[in-house]
């Protein structure tokens, strides 16, 4: 869903490129409310390419999207595509595995040097190349697995002289952590473009030039303080935005799936207004609601875009 800003240079760089459409939560968290913020460089290049990656890796990510996906199936395998897990197989050993098409696929690994456990499903790829590079010929190569798909699973094969094979079946899988804390950068980022479409031109203030520096280099800033609270009650399938205006500071807090919690602190900004612009954007049907006040939102009083 896109929404062009009357914005005529990038927010991020401050260059006069042509703007590009940035999602105001990444996309691969399953954010869909675009804008046209940031040129192509500081869009694609800088951030999209190098920084925004790393969210779904986000420990609580990983967690929030197994327990929704039964109601976000596709943002499921987007997120765990491709990441790590460990498999414990039927033997109680621990192997590392990934997600790869919907499924948990194991690594091959070494028992010993000449004993190999394989998950089941990956029989037949990996012993047929083993098999090949030992000089089998195919109908030899046939045979033996044949012979291996006759064993039982954790029962032991000598599949040649030098390699003995234990067919091992994975029972349980749980996601490996890469990081539990998300980048500052990524919550600054989601914060910095939710104030652009909620502030307009105040964006340019001077204010905001250490806030761009640390979106750019990660160089600190003395106007910001972070929080992440990354379980605040069950999952649910929308991410909201919203900000509060305190006496000499304003605060813009992030919940994404409903439960995981961020909150940046503008130090020494007072935006003057009386709404709070809450931003719902719900996953399911992908549908974007407002609301002006917290009050409103919790009375469940939305408006559409």
């Amino acid at each position: 869903m896109r929404f062009p800003s009357c914005f005529i240079k990038c927010s991020v760089c401050l260059g006069d490129d042509k703007l590009t459409y940035e999602h105001i939560i990444p996309e691969s968290l399953g954010g869909f409310l675009e804008v046209n913020l940031q040129c192509g460089k500081c869009n694609n290049d800088l951030l999209g390419s190098k920084l925004i990656p790393k969210a779904k890796k986000i420990y609580p990510i990983r967690l929030a999207i197994h327990s929704l996906k039964s109601e976000l199936p596709e943002l499921f395998k987007s997120i765990e595509e491709g990441q790590k897990y460990s498999a414990k197989s039927s033997d109680e050993t621990i192997s590392s595995a990934f997600l790869k098409n919907g499924e948990i696929i194991s690594k091959a690994g070494k028992v010993n040097e000449s004993e190999l456990k394989i998950d089941k499903r990956d029989t037949e790829k990996n012993l047929r190349g083993m098999l090949s590079k030992e000089g089998f010929s195919d109908k030899e190569i046939e045979k033996k697995l044949n012979e291996f798909n006759s064993i039982k699973v954790d029962e032991l094969f000598k599949i040649s002289n030098l390699l003995t094979v234990v067919k091992r079946k994975f029972l349980s899988w749980l996601p490996i952590a890469d990081e539990v804390d998300m980048d500052n950068r990524i919550i600054l980022l989601i914060a910095y473009n939710y104030l652009c479409i909620t502030t307009g031109e105040m964006i340019f203030n001077d204010y905001f030039d250490s806030i761009r520096e640390f979106i750019k280099s990660g160089t600190p800033s003395n106007y910001l303080q972070f929080e992440q609270f990354p379980y605040n009650g069950p999952y649910k399938p929308f991410h909201k935005i919203y900000l509060e205006t305190l006496d000499d500071r304003t605060k813009v807090t992030i919940l994404l799936f409903g439960s995981i919690a961020y909150k940046v602190t503008f130090l020494k900004l007072k935006i003057m207004s009386n709404d709070n612009n809450i931003i719902i954007q719900e996953l399911t049907e992908k549908k974007l609601y407002f609301a002006k006040t917290i009050q409103e939102a919790k009375e469940g009083l939305y408006y559409y875009p």
